[in-house]
């Protein structure tokens, strides 16, 4: 009998440490700081199914996209890869969106959008014109 609950109890700290919080990588805290800021917005359009998107720069992770909602990214100037994917249905795989290149400087500002169009998904980024 001892034994039994003896299995439980170990059983149970095996499962509970894989649910602990998992410090930051300290090179993934840094990748995301500088002084240019990147405006994502994920636009809603017919042929989007609401997915929420995972977006990627220079292949590392920055978030979650929402539909309809906004997220900025601060990095550093240069060329910088902004793509992304959404997980596939039960998260068995993921379909990946092709990244697009931006190349910041300074203190830019930059304006990306994600958007399906024509059931296809794609990041563009948007610039800003005198009016």
């Amino acid at each position: 009998m001892l034994s039994r609950y003896t299995l439980t109890a170990m059983m149970t700290c095996v499962l509970l440490a894989g649910c602990a919080p998992k410090q930051p990588d300290q090179a993934a805290v840094h990748a995301f700081d500088g002084p240019t800021r990147i405006d994502l917005s994920h636009i809603v359009t017919r042929t989007d199914d609401g997915s929420e998107v995972f977006v990627t720069v220079d292949g590392k992770e920055a978030g979650e996209l929402p539909s309809g909602e906004d997220k900025t990214i601060h990095l550093p100037p240069g060329e910088h890869q902004i793509g992304g994917y959404v997980p596939t249905l039960f998260g068995y795989g993921r379909v990946t969106i092709e990244p697009i290149t931006v190349t910041t400087t300074g203190n830019d500002v930059k304006n990306i959008a994600y958007t399906v169009a024509r059931e296809k998904p794609e990041f563009t980024e948007i610039t800003q014109t005198e009016g």
